[in-house]
């Protein structure tokens, strides 16, 4: 499943990996690798707030897995220096 979600990325059609890779969770909600590479797919389309969802959950699933961990850090940082800035012309 996650072969094909990244052979379809790959080609440009990243809806249609986040699609299977939905699907594929709704199917086994434990799915921690489908979890990971979904939210790496959002992450990249620039959707933060959904993306750290997805890491969070992989962290529920698997709290010793670093590349979730480090994405929720960095989404938090980035996250955190926005609403900073919103506030201080």
């Amino acid at each position: 499943m996650i072969q094909e979600a990244q052979t379809l990325a790959a080609a440009g059609r990243r809806p249609e990996a986040i699609a299977l890779l939905e699907s594929s969770i709704r199917e086994e909600a434990s799915y921690e690798e489908a979890w990971l590479y979904l939210g790496e797919l959002i992450y990249a389309e620039g959707r933060m707030a959904e993306a750290l969802n997805k890491f969070n959950t992989v962290l529920r699933l698997n709290p010793g897995n670093r590349q979730a961990a480090n994405y929720v850090r960095m989404i938090n940082g980035i996250l955190g220096y926005y609403c900073k800035d919103m506030f201080n012309p």
